[in-house]
């Protein structure tokens, strides 16, 4: 009598291998974009701490400059400049770099920016003249913050130091030059602290005025003086939302 041999494990048909296939697409699409959301918020949390680290830094420097905080303005007046090389964001930048304050070019980019290329500059300063911005810091770069030059440290702790580039004066982050377009943005105060505005209907009233009232500009968060052209400035690199490399000057609020 002849004998089968014995049956080898059986193979999956045709239809259970398409079944389990479309559970791991339905599986992937539950969780890839949760993963990038989660990536997302944990990096805007770095730029946050960045901030932070740039306000105190400019606070540093204000301590032995006669409590002012980093100037453009008042850096391309000096004879001679103590910073060359770049206008008003990168001058601001390097003025806290050529003191020794803060010197890492990271701390300026944000990596879920799509202005940034990836690549961090390899200097502020040059290494060889530390009154010269360095050319990979100043070429062809965005930085992804917005900065307010002419501050004091007498000014309310409520006054915008820096923000999230693309900040428009609708109180909302533009969708074309926002650094993480019109989800929203960071702003740092003179007094510390760093806080997140969504880009929402609501947030255009968020910003509290140094007189207590609420508008939708920080042009108007700004201290004014009706008298005196040296109000201060929000300075950015181009494309962004306030601020210009000129410096956008501060306006009085209603």
């Amino acid at each position: 009598m002849k004998t089968r041999p014995p049956a080898g494990p059986a193979g999956f048909t045709l239809i259970e291998l398409l079944t389990v296939i479309a559970i791991i697409g339905i599986l992937a699409a539950l969780i890839f974009p949760t993963v990038g959301k989660v990536r997302e918020t944990a990096q805007r949390t770095v730029d946050a701490n960045n901030l932070r680290e740039i306000v105190k830094a400019a606070t540093i420097y204000a301590a032995d400059n006669n409590d002012r905080l980093p100037d453009p303005a008042a850096i391309i007046a000096q004879s001679p400049a103590p910073v060359t090389g770049g206008t008003g964001p990168f001058l601001w930048a390097g003025i806290l770099a050529q003191r020794g304050i803060l010197t890492d070019p990271a701390f300026y980019f944000a990596k879920n920016d799509p202005a940034f290329s990836g690549t961090y500059p390899t200097a502020i300063v040059s290494p060889s003249n530390r009154a010269v911005l360095d050319s990979s810091f100043v070429t062809n770069r965005v930085l992804s913050f917005e900065f307010v030059g002419g501050l004091r440290m007498s000014d309310p702790p409520s006054t915008p130091v820096a923000f999230t580039r693309g900040l428009l004066a609708t109180g909302t982050w533009s969708p074309d030059t926002g650094t993480y377009k019109d989800t929203g943005g960071h702003i740092a105060f003179l007094g510390g602290n760093v806080q997140f505005y969504p880009n929402l209907t609501e947030a255009a009233t968020q910003l509290t005025l140094n007189n207590g009232r609420k508008g939708t500009s920080l042009l108007q968060a700004l201290p004014f003086n009706s008298t005196t052209a040296s109000n201060p400035r929000v300075y950015a690199t181009p494309p962004a939302g306030l601020g210009s490399l000129a410096g956008t000057p501060a306006e009085k609020a209603p």
